[in-house]
């Protein structure tokens, strides 16, 4: 495309002259990793004991245009959720913010998903799928079923899938969707036996196939495109961040994780080990991509006196920048979409010898503060919690999430829209 060679030229020439100029180069060598968050509070309920309750920990919420669904978990009293679905407008200014919408198969006599906790979903075209999961009594759902949730009828129907070659059934795994198929991570089988196996899924087949394994077991797993993300430490010196390329086509023998380590200490500051936490995929425009890790628990394995002494749940939030979009010819409206500025920044940076791209590093998350704190009513900050359910809205950048439990273990029956910047 004209649009890609003529910034290829710019990137040349403003290579070739930017160590000349101080304020160029200022701007190139400042760090890019530098986000900001602001909180707004979009809804707050009090916890009953009742299987409707809004309070509820161990369920998923999931974002489809403008609307938020929330499916299964637990209640304030532990008890299970119904299968009932929740749907949240998040539009400004809507007329219609909330719906309940009891189960309701697709056909007369058909099925319909049971309630359960510690599940997986996902938005998938029109649909809200969910896989797996537990009962009450925390046994795995025996359903090898992933259930779609028909948002414009309010159906729900089973996509059939070739049980006797796809996996175990699980709980707490992750369930993506890119194109016209799912990607399965981890979770939790018989026993509770950790899992790392890594599943695909072709909804035009409708067979299960595997992909190499993961190098671990760990909640913290998010996708961005055909790339599956996953974040794992078990101390305050050093976690590991994996990932793996899962595009059809590629040669499944040459196809391997890649793992990078990177030191978390008071001289390298990172985030702290946790579990049932948040991490998405977020992008802030312009090429710029990175990993959202924020809130959680205490990783049950960490053993030290000193760490076991400390807070048993997090309330800080971290970035971890991920390589810039490609420069690579596709399809564009705008030149902004042919040439991503933040590669043709770092090819730059490259060019002049300035090592501050921000790539593979982490950078914690400033929070701003309401802008007028004194006539704010109610809480400003969700607090510490986990097992909550997030996603990323549309914008690719803001980020929403609902409930879960506080430090004391209490179920929490608000939402939160986290404003990046």
């Amino acid at each position: 495309m004209a649009e890609i060679a003529a910034g290829a030229v710019v990137a040349e020439q403003v290579a070739s002259t930017a160590a000349y100029a101080g304020a160029a180069g200022y701007a190139l060598a400042k760090p890019t990793n530098e986000l900001k968050v602001s909180f707004t509070q979009i809804a707050a309920t009090s916890p009953d004991a009742t299987s409707t309750s809004f309070a509820r920990s161990n369920h998923t919420f999931t974002v489809m245009g403008s609307k938020a669904y929330l499916f299964g978990g637990q209640t304030s009293e532990g008890k299970l959720a119904s299968n009932s679905i929740h749907s949240f407008s998040l539009a400004k200014n809507s007329d219609s913010d909330y719906h309940l919408a009891p189960a309701i198969p697709l056909g007369d006599g058909g099925r319909v998903p049971e309630p359960r906790m510690n599940h997986s979903a996902c938005a998938f075209n029109s649909c809200v799928a969910i896989y797996g999961g537990c009962d009450a009594s925390g046994y795995l759902i025996d359903d090898p079923s992933i259930w779609l949730y028909e948002t414009e009828k309010s159906v729900w129907h089973a996509m059939p899938t070739n049980t006797a070659e796809g996996p175990n059934m699980r709980s707490g795994a992750k369930l993506f969707s890119h194109g016209n198929r799912f990607i399965l991570y981890g979770g939790k089988g018989e026993g509770g036996s950790h899992l790392s196996e890594v599943w695909h899924f072709d909804t035009v087949t409708k067979m299960w196939s595997q992909l190499p394994s993961a190098p671990v077991s760990t909640s913290n797993a998010a996708m961005g495109g055909s790339t599956l993300y996953l974040i794992a430490g078990n101390d305050n010196l050093s976690s590991n961040f994996h990932y793996l390329n899962t595009e059809p086509g590629t040669d499944h023998e040459a196809r391997q994780w890649e793992t990078i380590t990177f030191p978390t200490n008071p001289l390298t500051p990172g985030p702290k080990s946790r579990e049932k936490g948040g991490l998405l995929y977020i992008n802030t425009g312009y090429g710029r991509q990175y990993l959202l890790y924020f809130f959680g628990e205490r990783t049950s394995e960490v053993t030290s006196a000193e760490e076991t002494q400390g807070p048993t749940h997090w309330t800080d939030i971290w970035s971890f920048q991920l390589p810039s979009s490609d420069l690579s010819v596709k399809a564009a409206k705008t030149l902004s979409e042919a040439i991503q500025p933040a590669k043709i920044k770092d090819a730059i940076r490259s060019k002049v010898g300035i090592d501050g791209s921000g790539t593979h590093t982490w950078s914690e998350v400033e929070v701003k503060p309401p802008g007028d704190i004194l006539a704010h009513e109610g809480k400003v900050h969700p607090g510490p919690r986990s097992a909550f359910g997030c996603d990323v809205l549309g914008d690719g950048r803001s980020v929403v999430l609902w409930g879960g439990h506080n430090a004391k273990g209490e179920c929490e029956g608000d939402g939160w829209i986290m404003q990046i910047e």
